[in-house]
């Protein structure tokens, strides 16, 4: 007996195929992130340690999360140890926009993850922060400079800037420089400092904190024409005493947000009307219909996913002492950077998928119809030769892009956004009583002593998991 073509075979092979599913992102995180919502931090953490290690397709996001849960359980060095191969490892995955168009016509939670551009970015503003918790101020201001450095580098196709500066992250430069100036006595670090907030400020003028710190550094730096100007423009000069020191306070609030399928490829409304226009404008091969096409795709999901909002109860944090009360002040919207970003990318990417998902959908019944041709010149096919032809074709393309799914993976412990918190106090040991304030009143109340040096700033790093 004669062999079955090999075109037949494939095609016919095809429809047999089941696929093996082996353990995702998604159920290896499912115990770690439970105990890590628990507040459960280190436990959490060393249940990732070994895809860590592990050089696998997922390994950056392991190292995102794990590097972050440490962060948490302020086990600052850990982090560091997790993190800094990670940004490494973050620059040797880039990708172009032509290779991230194919790799939402295959089932892309097979290929190594890249990272989304806000999460690379965060791998700095982490390390920044472990720094300066560490009181390694040096090593802190690389980082946060590292921040707005990265996202001068993220282009649009017509080479345009794709994001603004973060403003967390520039505010908390300024803090690391005016704090190295200070202990090294250099006015170039205050100098530095200053400029940062001039930026701070021209990023968001409406930022009552950012006036006080121009204020003082102006005074500070002996600068009296910009000292007069400030002055002038915010009605107000800076009288805190030169022997007090500062509270600052850094929030972390809720969950940010992770990634969900769109639904369905032919109901989305930007989707399903490209892709029906390419194949009513198309010339097909004679046999092939488009409705034949349009069975390929009919339990096809959209392979672009969406960023979703996940918990965040807290507002804000009222910070009080001494008889006084500041509130914390948002910088960076993860939450909403997030789901932009995503949607921008949907934007300029959509079309062009649309139109090669179409392609490949006719390209699978052409495949048919041109099997059923070769099977006809084959006497020996006996009973094969009837299943070969459009349908087969179509059922072919079916099974395929049944396996086109989104890729839902995403760093899913970072929080909804950063807050910043600035409190000027006498020296010595304070009560502090932190407010965390919803959108219905006080959701929760955490005390804490802080010790306040002279000329000094103490930091506190608090993270809400609701």
């Amino acid at each position: 007996m004669k062999k079955i073509p090999l075109l037949i075979t494939a095609i016919l092979f095809s429809l047999a195929l089941v696929s093996c599913s082996s353990r995702t992102y998604e159920e290896a995180m499912k115990v770690p992130e439970e105990k890590f919502y628990k507040g459960q931090y280190l436990e959490a953490a060393k249940l990732l340690l070994p895809d860590v290690n592990n050089a696998g397709k997922d390994q950056l996001l392991f190292m995102m999360e794990c590097g972050l849960m440490l962060h948490s359980g302020e086990d600052y060095e850990k982090s560091n140890k997790v993190l800094l191969p990670a940004a490494k490892l973050a620059k040797l995955i880039p990708i172009s926009v032509t290779d991230q168009i194919s790799s939402f016509l295959t089932s892309d939670v097979n290929s190594d993850y890249r990272g989304e551009d806000h999460e690379k970015v965060l791998v700095h503003m982490y390390l920044g922060l472990n720094f300066l918790m560490l009181e390694k101020y040096d090593e802190a201001r690389v980082e946060f400079l590292a921040v707005n450095n990265e996202l001068t580098k993220i282009r649009s196709e017509d080479g345009s800037p794709r994001y603004k500066q973060n403003v967390m992250a520039k505010y908390l430069t300024a803090i690391a420089f005016e704090i190295n100036g200070e202990l090294n006595r250099d006015d170039k670090d205050i100098e530095y400092a200053y400029t940062e907030l001039k930026q701070v400020y021209a990023l968001k003028p409406d930022l009552a904190m950012v006036k006080d710190d121009l204020l003082r550094l102006s005074k500070r730096l002996g600068y009296d024409d910009d000292y007069e100007s400030w002055q002038a423009q915010f009605g107000k000069g800076y009288s805190a005493p030169e022997t007090s020191g500062e509270l600052v306070t850094i929030f972390q609030s809720g969950r940010g947000p992770i990634k969900k399928s769109r639904g369905s490829l032919l109901k989305d409304k930007d989707m399903g009307p490209v892709i029906n226009v390419t194949l009513n404008t198309g010339n097909w091969a004679a046999g092939v219909t488009v409705a034949a096409i349009l069975v390929t795709l009919q339990t096809a999901e959209n392979p672009i996913p969406k960023f979703v909002k996940r918990s965040n109860k807290v507002n804000r944090i009222k910070v009080e002492a001494n008889g006084k009360a500041i509130n914390t002040v948002m910088l960076e919207d993860v939450e909403q950077t997030a789901i932009q970003n995503l949607e921008d990318d949907y934007g300029r990417l959509y079309k062009r998928v649309a139109i090669s998902i179409a392609t490949k959908a006719a390209a699978a019944v052409i495949a048919g119809v041109a099997a059923k041709a070769a099977a006809e010149q084959v006497k020996d096919l006996g009973p094969f030769a009837s299943l070969i032809g459009t349908a087969v074709g179509a059922a072919t393309g079916a099974a395929l892009f049944a396996q086109m799914r989104p890729d839902l993976r995403s760093w899913h412990t970072l929080p909804a956004n950063f807050q910043l918190g600035r409190f000027n106090l006498k020296p010595g040991k304070h009560k502090v009583r932190y407010v965390l304030i919803g959108a219905g009143g006080i959701v929760d109340t955490v005390e804490k002593e802080v010790e306040i040096k002279k000329g000094g700033k103490t930091l506190f790093n608090i993270r809400t998991l609701f």
